[in-house]
């Protein structure tokens, strides 16, 4: 899983170096570069020619560049529990990119699944519509009509109220991991693709989505509620400090097999599938059986005498207890 690995060894002393500068004047900015989606149309130049975006065009587009620049910096969002994630909208103060930030009228929305699987279903759409050869026009879906639908079906995540979810375990889990997976490619649309570790670090730290009026990062979402409030890799802190209302969402323990679930955009990463309440146990064992049967996540070497695993083995060998350690 290429965007959760975070691999380079600089990554924790990034994170110990920027600490110092939240209480600075100086802003930091770190751009998601557009050279990715500039491969994929003029992919679909050469095919279509119905697309015309030249290096200028691209580099103004609100989907072309993620910027993250504020007083408090990106120090904030690695290392500081006492300024974690935000607690409500009003609080973000432009820290965050939020996914779904405009506005919806109505009362709560009770069909909470029923919002999840129709942006799904219209991502779903403009994906097939817009891919060729494996390859994802991220640019041209931003474009499309059908995208402002699915950017509307968003805003009704705002009257969700997870904690209605919260005794439900279930529920919660597999709404949080449809959710993840579908914000993570429309994200690419809307904040751009992630290059280099520092821009992997800030996405998954400062992309969000409001739910119920609680902002939540990719990392809130995975690390913060699916993995009962750990430490994220290479990060410090936990997503939900003490105090943090969100802290009461957090599962009581730990599932490893959300692992082989959640799909971070990565092509190693297992593929998406939609997963329900009721019968959330047998959908997440049918993942994990299917990951492990995948010889490039699993392999036993029997002339070496060597068991070879996926890293997410590696990352969250705590997650699947002391034999991996």
């Amino acid at each position: 899983m290429l965007f959760r690995k975070l691999a380079a060894p600089s990554a924790l002393l990034y994170s110990l170096l920027v600490q110092y500068t939240r209480t600075g004047s100086t802003a930091l900015a770190f751009s998601f570069a557009p050279e990715e989606n500039q491969i994929f149309v003029n992919k679909r130049q050469s095919c279509t020619g119905q697309f015309q975006y030249d290096a200028t065009q691209i580099a103004h587009s609100r989907r072309s560049f993620f910027t993250v620049a504020s007083k408090s910096a990106f120090g904030l969002c690695i290392a500081s529990p006492s300024m974690s994630y935000a607690s409500s909208e009003k609080e973000t103060n432009g820290k965050y990119i939020v996914l779904n930030d405009g506005h919806f009228e109505g009362g709560e929305e009770r069909d909470s699944m029923g919002v999840v699987n129709r942006i799904t279903d219209l991502w779903s759409q403009l994906e097939s519509k817009y891919s060729q050869n494996g390859l994802v026009d991220y640019l041209a879906i931003g474009t499309d009509s059908d995208f402002t639908k699915l950017e509307n079906e968003m805003n009704k995540l705002r009257n969700i109220s997870l904690e209605n979810m919260r005794e439900d375990r279930d529920e919660l889990t597999a709404f949080v991991i449809n959710v993840y997976n579908v914000l993570i490619r429309v994200a690419f649309v809307i904040a751009g693709i992630p290059k280099s570790d520092l821009s992997r670090l800030s996405f998954f730290d400062t992309v969000a989505v409001n739910v119920g009026g609680d902002i939540y990062t990719f990392n809130d979402m995975e690390n913060g509620i699916l993995r009962a409030n750990s430490v994220p890799p290479y990060h410090l802190a936990k997503p939900f400090p003490k105090g943090d209302r969100r802290e009461s969402l957090a599962l009581s323990s730990v599932d490893p097999r959300i692992h082989f679930a959640l799909n971070c955009g990565a092509k190693s990463c297992p593929p998406v599938k939609q997963y329900t309440a009721k019968g959330l146990n047998d959908e997440l064992q049918v993942s994990a059986i299917e990951f492990c049967q995948n010889k490039s996540n699993v392999s036993i070497d029997e002339e070496r005498g060597e068991l070879r695993l996926s890293k997410i083995f590696k990352w969250y060998m705590n997650d699947f207890g002391e034999f991996f350690l």
